[in-house]
């Protein structure tokens, strides 16, 4: 079966918010691979040379890049930020 989350990333260097809808199989990293390759302004800008960071916005918690998003406490309306 093919779960998701329905997630708000907000990414302050760029001044947006993105929802999306991330599949709960998949690593941290491989998200923001998946976000870099596809929003022009992540490959342009300050995340071209740096692996940016995702926090839990409600917490502050630093989330492990290994981590598989079922296993950690993203969950629907979670609210993240890229930094």
């Amino acid at each position: 079966m093919n779960f998701r989350v329905y997630v708000t990333l907000e990414v302050p260097i760029l001044d947006k918010k993105y929802e999306l809808l991330i599949p709960i199989d998949r690593r941290i990293h491989d998200i923001i691979d998946l976000l870099r390759d596809n929003i022009p302004e992540l490959k342009e800008n300050y995340y071209k040379d740096k692996y940016p960071n995702i926090f839990n916005k409600s917490n502050g918690e630093l989330y492990d890049m290994n981590d598989i998003i079922k296993n950690s406490n993203i969950k629907t309306g979670t609210r993240l930020l890229l930094i």
